[in-house]
């Protein structure tokens, strides 16, 4: 199917004449890429501050440019292409764009050398791959093991107290009937707290289900919602700090000159103040 584009990426602060034997623009390009649909525009999104990806030098540039209060130049050179026209296309204006003005692409060695593969996917370093999950009857806990090491733990444990829970089937809906029923389950011999909530029981803590709750106030007990210690101020964190702590404005002036952030943790990305001014 013919829906691929090639797409550039231009730098508005770098005006000028960058061409090649095929295309030429009025502003420096600093990213190729080729796509479909709403890819070229996906780029953005990932230079927000909160996100990390690999090609940092890509989205450094688009931050910069954004920050300078203008936003990249987005350019389709072709369009309604299939994959493979795309890949020759992206191919070729990246050696020839790089070798030219340095382009932020990170993808050069095997592109460039002409051994680029479209039915080649990215090859992820998944550490659950070839792993199976048992539960061991006899220490009553759940394990990981590698596919070859089954043979070996129903040798060591006994075959019948080794469940391999992995080819246990999962219910979906009522088309299985089939579960992870009893010990075979993860949740097995494990409580789970539903519904409960602090409350006061005549100035006395307790962690009440609400059948509990309504015990207590049959019974004309005082029951308030809540917890007695209701720390005063804000979660404050000074630079250093492991862990933020509540403070008080009185807490923040009696530590002048120090850098401080409101939160549990520190964040660079987070605004600092000095004696309640940001700097």
């Amino acid at each position: 199917m013919s829906h691929y584009y090639v797409y550039a990426y231009l730098d508005p602060r770098e005006p000028g004449h960058f061409m090649t034997e095929t295309v030429s623009f009025l502003y420096k390009p600093f990213y190729i890429g080729k796509g479909k649909a709403g890819r070229m525009y996906d780029h953005l999104k990932d230079a927000r501050p909160t996100r990390k990806y690999r090609n940092t030098h890509k989205l450094n540039t688009i931050r910069q440019i954004c920050s300078a209060g203008m936003q990249p130049f987005i350019l389709k050179i072709e369009d309604s292409l299939t994959e493979s026209e795309a890949v020759r296309v992206e191919e070729m204006l990246i050696k020839h764009l790089k070798e030219a003005y340095g382009l932020t692409n990170i993808r050069t060695s095997a592109w460039i050398s002409g051994k680029s593969d479209v039915k080649k996917h990215k090859k992820f370093n998944n550490p659950r791959k070839n792993t199976i999950t048992i539960y061991n009857n006899l220490l009553g806990e759940h394990a990981i093991i590698k596919n070859d090491q089954l043979s070996l733990f129903e040798e060591i444990y006994g075959k019948d107290n080794i469940v391999n829970t992995s080819v246990i089937p999962t219910r979906i809906g009522e088309q299985q009937s089939k579960a992870r029923f009893g010990c075979s389950n993860g949740m097995y011999g494990k409580s789970v707290v539903k519904g409960k909530r602090w409350c006061i029981v005549n100035d006395e803590e307790k962690f009440l289900s609400p059948e509990d709750i309504d015990k207590y106030v049959d019974l004309q007990y005082n029951v308030i919602y809540g917890r007695k210690y209701k720390p005063s101020g804000k979660r404050v964190i000074f630079e250093g700090e492991l862990k933020g702590k509540y403070r008080t404005d009185e807490d923040i002036s009696n530590c002048p000159n120090k850098k401080y952030q409101y939160g549990l943790v520190w964040n660079s990305t987070k605004p600092t103040f000095i004696n309640h001014t940001q700097i």
